[in-house]
C-alpha cells in the first residue's frame, strides 16, 4: 500500500496523518457511493424528462463516474495515492462538465471549490495548489469557449451570462472563495500536524522519564539490598568483635569480655555463646570479665543467666577475672553464684 507523508513531520506523526487521510478517503468514497446512487437515479430521471435523448451522453458520463467511485470504494489494493488521484480526477471532470453545461448559473464553481479543499485534505499544500491551478485552467478554457459561442447555456435557463466581464468577475469571486475556504483548512492541517508532533514528543519524553524512573527505582532497590547486606555484615562483625571466642583446648572455649555491657550486648552475648557452644559441641565455656569496665546488677545477672543457659545445653560455664570491686558488688547485691565455677584466670580453670 502506498503512503503519502507530509514533509517536515517525523515518521510517526506522518503515519498518524496518513491514517487520518486514509479514513477520510474511505468514508468519503462510501458516502459518495450511497449518495451518488440516489442522485444518479433522481437526476437521470429528471434530466431525461427535460432533455430527452440529449441527456443520454450525460447519463452515460455520470454512470461511468459513479462506477469508478464505487470500484475504488470497494477495491483497496490500488493504494491510497491512486484511489485519491482517481477520485480527484472524477470530481475535476464532473466540475468541468457542469461548468461547461450550465455556465456561471450552475454549480460547477461549487464543485471545483470542494475538489480543491479535498485535495488540500488528501495531499496537503502541494495538492491544493495543483488542483487550484487546474481549476483556474478549466475555468479559463470553459469561459473562453462560452464567450466565443462554442459552448452555450441550454435555452431552459432563465438567464445567460456569457460576456467576458461576467466570466472575469466570476473567476475573481471563485478565487476569493477558494482562498477563504482552503487557506484556513490548510492552516488547520498544519496546526494538527504540529499538535501531533508535540504530542508524540511529549509521549516519548514521558516514556523516557518513566523508563529512567523505573531504572532508578531498580537501582535504588539494588543499593538498598546491598546496604542491608552490608549492615547485616557489620552487625555480625560487631557482634563477633564484641564477644570474641577462642578455642584454647579440646572442646574448651574462651570468651573474653571487654568494654561496657548493656542490655543489647548482654542479649547478644547470650545468643552468641549458646550458638557457638551448640555448633562446636563445647564442653567448657570460660567467660573472662577482666576487661569489663563496670560491673553492676545488669552485668552480674547477665553472666548468671548465660551460665545457666549454657548448662542447660550441656556446656559447663566458668567465670574468671573477677576483680575485688566486682566481688564487692556481687556480695552487696546478694547474688547466688554457687553453681558457677569461679577462678582467677582461664589458666587456673584449665589446671583443675
Amino acid at each position: 500500500m502506498s503512503r503519502v507523508f507530509s514533509v517536515g513531520l517525523p515518521s510517526h506523526d506522518a503515519q498518524l496523518l496518513y491514517h487520518w487521510r486514509l479514513r477520510l478517503l474511505n468514508r468519503l468514497l462510501w458516502v459518495l457511493a450511497v449518495v451518488g446512487f440516489v442522485t444518479l437515479i433522481g437526476a437521470g430521471w429528471s434530466g431525461y424528462n427535460a432533455l430527452g435523448e440529449d441527456a443520454i451522453p450525460y447519463l452515460i458520463a455520470y454512470t461511468g463516474a459513479y462506477c469508478v467511485v464505487l470500484l475504488i470504494a470497494v477495491v483497496h489494493r490500488t493504494g491510497f495515492t491512486a484511489r485519491a488521484l482517481t477520485l480527484l480526477a472524477i470530481l475535476s471532470a464532473l466540475s468541468t462538465l457542469i461548468l461547461a453545461i450550465d455556465g456561471l448559473l450552475g454549480s460547477g464553481r461549487v464543485f471545483w471549490l470542494g475538489t480543491v479543499v479535498l485535495a488540500a485534505a488528501l495531499f496537503d499544500v502541494r495538492g491544493c495548489i495543483a488542483m487550484f491551478v487546474m481549476s483556474l485552467l478549466s475555468f479559463s478554457i470553459v469561459g473562453g469557449l462560452h464567450i466565443q459561442g462554442v459552448l452555450s447555456v441550454p435555452p431552459q435557463q432563465l438567464e445567460t451570462l456569457n460576456t467576458a466581464p461576467d466570466w472575469i468577475g466570476a473567476g475573481v469571486v471563485y478565487l476569493c472563495t477558494v482562498t477563504l475556504a482552503a487557506v484556513p483548512f490548510m492552516y488547520l492541517l498544519q496546526r494538527l500536524g504540529a499538535l501531533a508532533q508535540r504530542t508524540t514528543q511529549d509521549a516519548a519524553l514521558a516514556q523516557e522519564n518513566a523508563r529512567l524512573a523505573e531504572e532508578r527505582a531498580i537501582e535504588l532497590e539494588r543499593q538498598t539490598a546491598r546496604l542491608q547486606e552490608t549492615e547485616q555484615m557489620l552487625r555480625n562483625l560487631v557482634a563477633t568483635l564484641e564477644t570474641p571466642t577462642v578455642e584454647i583446648a579440646d572442646n574448651i572455649m574462651l570468651a573474653p569480655l571487654v568494654g561496657q555491657i548493656d542490655s543489647r550486648r548482654a542479649d547478644t552475648l547470650l545468643r552468641r555463646l549458646l550458638t557457638i557452644a551448640s555448633v562446636r559441641r563445647t564442653r567448657l565455656m570460660i567467660i573472662d570479665v577482666a576487661g569489663v569496665l563496670a560491673f553492676d546488677t545488669l552485668v552480674a545477672q547477665s553472666l548468671i543467666r548465660t551460665a545457666q543457659a549454657l548448662e542447660l545445653i550441656g556446656c559447663q560455664a566458668a567465670i574468671t577475672g573477677i576483680s575485688p570491686a566486682m566481688a564487692q558488688t556481687i556480695t552487696s547485691l546478694g547474688l547466688q553464684m554457687e553453681s558457677i565455677t569461679i577462678a582467677r584466670s582461664p589458666q587456673e580453670v584449665l589446671k583443675r
